[in-house]
């Protein structure tokens, strides 16, 4: 089977395996009772909180008293509090309005995921960090996770992959202003990690010069995103320092004027790349807004300049990336690696392209 098709059969996999919670382990004693067939549900509020509908205070409460096939449910409310997740098959869900804010556990994360075939959805997670700079909201020493519908922000990193391995899928989550000195990212992945995919989420305005979404796994296919610098400090919309097979399809990926960085995509540029290099870059609306509109931009483009930031993507790749069917808005060339081009449409502007003036986002799978 060639390597496309592999990456395309895990997405395919994956999608069941995100589609569906972790099954219950057979015969493991219950104390909190629950419908034959049914996951149990332990319900938690935040430490000091009142209310009689949680019979746990406290996300590490509830963690501990969890088994494989669990259900930990938290309740609206603030959790200054981190927590180890380490039983494996357990669904980790946050009603509306369950944030976590401001602690770290072991010095890494709000969320030290060590066990397999976790679920995390829907839990605001904020301001999280550590004194090494790599403070995460959820950090990957298990293998198999999948997060869904959580909300980022404001952390030196977004999610930071450790030892963990498997397949990792993000899903329709949000992360806003993440980043730090250029170490810290929206999204790190580490090369243990064998295929990730990151699909229907928003990377906005990441900070201090970090990457929106870098990646060292072996397989990264990253789909109907948006992934915009806007007004932040940021690098590389996406880095996949050590190529891999690759698909990047559907998304939005724009690069603000303050981007410390003039190129959208970095393919092989760190290290050894992996044994297999494949890299497709399709159906992508990219957009580079380093002028500001009005008469600048006018005069520009009346003496037939382009922005001097404007490199779609800088590839060291063995392999030539096949580069198809994207709208490319404001780039000043579309790859300086072996490339194969073939039906990219290339505007100027915004207003050339159709598109509304910055800093609106079209949506993503466009």
């Amino acid at each position: 089977m060639k390597p496309l098709a592999r990456s395309v059969l895990l997405v395919v996999i994956a999608a069941g395996l995100a589609a569906s919670p972790p099954a219950s382990s057979a015969g493991a004693p219950r104390s909190d009772a629950a419908p034959a067939g049914e996951p149990r549900t332990l319900r938690a509020c935040p430490l000091g909180d009142p209310r009689a509908d949680c019979r746990y205070r406290g996300l590490q409460e509830a963690l501990a008293a969890a088994l494989p096939g669990d259900h930990v449910v938290l309740a609206p409310g603030l959790y200054e509090e981190g927590a180890i997740i380490a039983t494996s098959d357990l669904v980790l869900r946050g009603e509306p309005g369950a944030h976590l804010r401001g602690h770290a556990v072991e010095g890494k994360a709000a969320l030290v995921v060590k066990a397999d075939r976790v679920l995390i959805e829907g839990i605001e997670c904020s301001n999280i960090a550590v004194r090494d700079n790599n403070g995460a909201c959820i950090r990957i020493e298990g293998d198999d996770l999948t997060v869904r519908n959580v909300h980022f922000h404001d952390n030196q990193e977004g999610i930071l992959s450790g030892p963990g391995g498997g397949v990792l899928v993000v899903e329709g989550s949000l992360l806003e202003r993440n980043g730090f000195g250029g170490q810290a990212h929206g999204v790190y992945i580490g090369p243990s990690i064998e295929t990730f995919i990151f699909r229907d989420n928003r990377v906005l305005a990441t900070t201090g010069a970090g990457h929106g979404v870098k990646s060292r796994a072996q397989r990264t296919i990253i789909e109907n995103s948006v992934i915009a610098g806007l007004d932040g400090h940021d690098s590389r919309a996406i880095d996949l320092p050590n190529g891999g097979e690759v698909v990047i399809r559907g998304n939005v990926l724009q690069k603000g004027r303050n981007s410390a960085n003039g190129e959208m995509i970095g393919l092989a540029l760190e290290g050894e790349p992996h044994a297999v290099n494949e890299a497709v870059i399709e159906g992508n609306l990219v957009v580079f807004d380093t002028l500001p509109e009005g008469l600048l931009q006018d005069l520009a483009q009346a003496v037939g300049l382009l922005p001097a930031k404007g490199l779609v993507i800088h590839s060291r790749s063995p392999a030539p990336v096949i580069v198809q069917d994207n709208t490319i808005v404001g780039a000043r060339e579309i790859a300086d690696g072996d490339m194969i081009e073939r039906g990219n449409r290339r505007y100027r502007s915004r207003s050339d392209a159709g598109l509304p003036p910055y800093p609106a986002l079209p949506e993503a799978d466009m």
